[in-house]
């Protein structure tokens, strides 16, 4: 079946593609060429893919050029677009421009006031040495910050005795007119928070100062710090505040401030060389014989003990209860190898029955710096030291100095 199939295709293709001669005539020489039926199927089919490759070919570069063409109309479409929104941008932005220029004037204006003053805050706050400052308005920033982030949010919590500053929005207004007014508000706030924490820290210094049994006034009559005054005289802060478009109350305010913050100063500075600290502080140790009316363990007799006797281990170190010049290192008899230390103010200290001294005469210390070892040297039954405070000439009870101390080191 198959083969009868093949033959009558082949007959068919042989009655199509039938055999033929070329021929050719050349120089009276008759030459041909013959095309079988196999070589006419073969050039065909060859003609037939070529012409079918042709069309396709062309099909697809039209068809692609109608894409491009599509895609470059999209695309000048969205370039148009684009353009009509940059125009837009540009609108709003000149409008914005316009309102924030309208805006800035009306800053600028109601900045000024503040910022005048802020500046007077700055120079009456901002001293060449800040530690006592800070040490007023605790913190790690100090009072310097504090006046400036009267000009910018504070994120920072404060403490203080006045609850209107909890009370005031912690968010600044967006309008620069509303937003001065709250800078102003803040700024009220903030000074008055100044002024109630110097105030608190001198009341703490003068009754830790009182709590020594001593005159404050006394204390101070022996300054011979030149500590400075305010800085905007009193007499000259209304030509001050008139110059800065200050009102009245917000003069006398930095007028005051001023006052107590240069008394906090000197109050501060006073308490450095107050002898307060323990002159055994880095060694276990007990109190013994006390200050006042005892009785003599060498003579068995009532008598007047000048200063404090503390008990420790032999070489236990000494140190160095206040800054000050060592005014006297050596022998002393009674108090066996002794050192005195001139702290200012007038007030000395005294270390006695030493076994070794550790400091010489008009050297420098600080506070906690080893001045010798304890011992047993001079009018002494064993090992102790004998620890007194001297003002003005007269000794006074050590223990009222140590206590007072202890506060000192709790604030």
């Amino acid at each position: 079946m198959i083969g009868r199939v093949l033959e009558r295709a082949r007959e068919v293709l042989e009655h199509i593609f039938p055999e033929r001669q070329i021929y050719h005539r050349s120089n009276g020489e008759v030459r041909y060429i013959s095309l079988s039926t196999r070589t006419q199927i073969v050039a065909t089919a060859t003609a037939m893919v070529v012409f079918l490759w042709f069309g396709y070919a062309t099909a697809s570069v039209f068809l692609s050029g109608h894409l491009l063409s599509s895609q470059s109309r999209q695309a000048f479409a969205s370039r148009m677009h684009f353009q009509r929104l940059v125009a837009e941008a540009r609108a709003k932005e000149a409008s914005t421009q316009a309102l924030l220029e309208n805006r800035t004037t009306a800053f600028t204006t109601a900045a000024n006031d503040i910022e005048r003053r802020l500046d007077t805050l700055k120079v009456l706050l901002d001293q060449p040495d800040n530690s006592a400052l800070d040490t007023l308005l605790p913190g790690p920033s100090g009072i310097s910050t504090l006046v400036m982030n009267a000009a910018a949010e504070d994120q920072t919590p404060r403490q203080s005795r006045s609850k209107d500053v909890a009370g005031l929005p912690s968010d600044q207004p967006a309008d620069p007119l509303a937003r001065m007014a709250w800078l102003h508000e803040k700024e009220n706030k903030l000074l008055r928070v100044a002024e109630e924490r110097a105030e608190t820290r001198i009341e703490g210094m003068q009754a830790v100062l009182s709590m020594t049994g001593l005159s404050l006034d006394d204390i101070l009559a022996q300054d011979k710090h030149k500590v400075g005054g305010p800085l905007i005289a009193l007499n000259e802060s209304q030509v001050f505040g008139e110059a800065l478009s200050l009102d009245d109350d917000f003069t006398r305010r930095v007028a005051r401030l001023s006052g107590r913050l240069a008394q906090a100063e000197q109050l501060q500075g006073m308490l450095r060389e107050v002898p307060l600290g323990e002159p055994l502080a880095n060694v276990e140790h007990r109190k013994t014989s006390g200050f006042g009316t005892r009785v003599d363990p060498i003579t068995h007799r009532i008598a007047h003990h000048s200063g404090q006797d503390f008990g420790a281990f032999r070489l236990a170190p000494i140190t160095a209860t206040a800054a000050g010049v060592v005014s006297y290192a050596g022998w002393r008899t009674g108090y066996g190898r002794l050192v005195e230390i001139d702290h200012g103010f007038g007030f000395k200290t005294r270390y006695a029955h030493m076994a070794k001294i550790k400091v010489k005469r008009g050297q420098k210390v600080v506070f906690g710096q080893q001045v010798g070892a304890m011992g047993s040297s001079g009018r002494s039954t064993g090992v102790h030291l004998h620890y007194e405070v001297w003002f003005k000439g007269k000794p006074y009870d050590p223990q009222k100095f140590l206590k007072a101390g202890i506060y000192v080191q709790q604030g």
